[in-house]
């Protein structure tokens, strides 16, 4: 050590140069990398990233969207019978034309019957013919139109079953066209999305391509290593410890070496 020096740290930059032969390719590539930088690449998928309804699926969903607004036919006729049963209004005798038609085809062969008997009897016509004749007539008409009317109050019962079924189906005209709006707003969702992804791709393609630019750069600059040894402390040592802090905060800061270095070494000096 020499007399009247000051023992110190200082940093010792060590710089690995690439090969002469693979510099004109290293050149080539940072120009290269700038020219894409420059450039409008990278671009979004320029069609549109979801499929739109077919002619045929188009169609099923006007389809349906009429048939829904419309409603079933068949459903309010079917409701308005059901409605009629519940109230009782098949009760009556007179309700069934078919029924009446068949009772006074029986009330018929039965007061022939009646008649006939009487007239051979010589007494057609006797109180005792029209009493007969009523109480013939009279269980016909209970046994006829009392089974009528038994069979009809099952068919209410089995109406009463099926009303709440048949009240709900009401909801299946809405459920259809609900299901139609929600294709359609399905479509819409991926429309929106495909929107959103070519926005936001535009938004980050700037940040993209100044990442991959920096990235070129920084791959194709001399590589530094710093190594930290007691030397003399000097001008020339202030200048290369500088220089080495400084190439390590421009690392830090996604910055060329080169320029770190500069500046590192301007602060060694002071």
């Amino acid at each position: 050590m020499s007399k009247g020096s000051n023992p110190s740290n200082v940093t010792t930059t060590t710089q690995n140069e690439p090969s002469d032969f693979i510099k004109p390719y290293l050149t080539e590539a940072i120009d290269y990398s700038q020219d894409l930088f420059q450039s409008d690449l990278p671009n979004f998928f320029p069609n549109a990233t979801y499929v739109d309804f077919s002619p045929e699926t188009q169609t099923a969903l006007d389809l349906t969207t009429t048939r829904a607004t419309q409603g079933n036919p068949l459903l309010g006729q079917a409701q308005t019978v059901l409605g009629n049963t519940l109230q009782g209004n098949y009760l009556s005798p007179t309700s069934n034309p078919y029924a009446q038609a068949v009772y006074n085809q029986m009330a018929g062969d039965v007061t022939s019957q009646v008649q006939s008997q009487f007239s051979k009897a010589g007494r057609l016509g006797s109180s005792a013919n029209q009493e007969t004749l009523a109480r013939e007539l009279g269980v016909l008409a209970n046994d006829f139109y009392g089974d009528q009317y038994n069979r009809e109050r099952d068919i209410m019962a089995q109406s009463i079953a099926q009303a709440p079924s048949l009240a709900e189906a009401d909801y299946n005209d809405i459920t259809k066209l609900a299901q139609v709006g929600a294709d359609k707003e399905a479509l819409q969702q991926a429309k929106l999305e495909d929107a959103i992804g070519r926005y936001d791709f535009e938004q980050q393609k700037p940040y993209i391509k100044l990442s991959e630019y920096l990235g070129a750069l920084g791959s194709n600059v001399p590589s530094t290593t710093i190594e930290t040894s007691p030397v003399y402390r000097d001008r020339v040592g202030g200048l290369l410890s500088g220089a080495g802090q400084g190439i390590g905060l421009a690392k830090d800061l996604g910055l060329p070496s080169i320029y770190g270095a500069i500046g590192g070494g301007l602060l060694g000096v002071l």
